[in-house]
C-alpha cells in the first residue's frame, strides 16, 4: 500500500451529456464509482472523493471534499483534492472510468520520475484524469482557475508533464482500460458488453 500518495476520485461532474450521474451507472451490479474506489483503496493507504453532493456517494465510506473553486470541471477537482491532500501528491481518476485496474495503477505510481505530473497515453491520447499530479502543481493551476483556463490537457502539456505510453505488450493492457460514458446511448450500446 502506498502512504505517500493520495488516491483522488473527482465525482463532481454535472453529467449534462449523460442526463444522469455517470458514477452511480452500473457495471456488474456496482456502480461505476464503487468499482474505482475499490481499486484505488487496493493501492493506496487513503482514498478521498471530490464531489459537491457528498450524500449521493456516502456508500462509499470515502472522505468527500467539495470544489473549492466553483464549476471548473476537473482542473478544479484536481485543485481540491491537492488543497486536502496536505503535502502528498495525488493520484486522480475520473468516476467513470471502471475498467482502470490496480495494475495499470501501480505501473503509472512505479515511475520514479521528477516530473510535475505523470499521465498515461492510449493509443496517441493523453488521459489526465488518470495520473499522478505532484504538490508542485498547486500554484500554475491555481493560476489557471483564476484566469478560466480549465482544459486540462492544455495544463499537463503546459507543465510538461511526463507521458507514460500504455501498449500492447504491457500484461495488463487491454481494449477498454481508459473506456467512459459521456452519454446514454454510449452506455446503452455498451450494457450488453458490461
Amino acid at each position: 500500500m502506498n502512504s505517500t500518495i493520495t488516491g483522488a476520485i473527482l465525482a463532481g461532474g454535472k453529467s449534462s451529456r449523460m442526463g444522469r450521474d455517470k458514477a452511480l451507472l452500473k457495471l456488474d451490479g456496482r456502480p461505476f464509482v464503487e468499482h474505482v474506489a475499490s481499486t484505488l483503496r487496493e493501492v493506496f493507504d487513503r482514498v478521498i472523493l471530490v464531489a459537491n453532493d457528498p450524500s449521493a456517494y456516502r456508500f462509499l465510506g470515502l472522505e468527500t471534499i467539495g470544489d473549492i473553486y466553483q464549476d471548473c470541471g476537473p482542473l478544479g477537482g484536481i485543485h481540491s483534492a491537492l488543497v486536502h491532500a496536505g503535502s502528498a501528491d495525488i493520484f486522480v481518476s475520473a468516476c467513470d472510468t471502471p475498467f482502470v485496474t490496480r495494475e495499470l495503477v501501480r505501473y503509472i505510481v512505479g515511475f520514479d520520475l521528477n516530473a510535475p505530473a505523470r499521465i498515461p497515453s492510449f493509443k496517441q491520447q493523453l488521459h489526465p484524469l488518470c495520473g499522478i499530479y505532484t504538490q508542485g502543481c498547486l500554484a500554475p493551476i491555481v493560476k489557471r482557475l483564476e484566469v478560466r483556463r480549465l482544459r486540462v490537457v492544455d495544463f499537463v502539456e503546459s507543465i510538461h508533464a511526463e507521458v507514460i505510453p500504455i501498449s500492447p505488450n504491457l500484461a495488463f493492457y487491454k481494449e477498454d482500460l481508459f473506456a467512459n460514458f459521456n452519454t446514454s446511448e454510449d452506455y446503452s450500446h455498451n450494457k450488453n458488453d458490461l
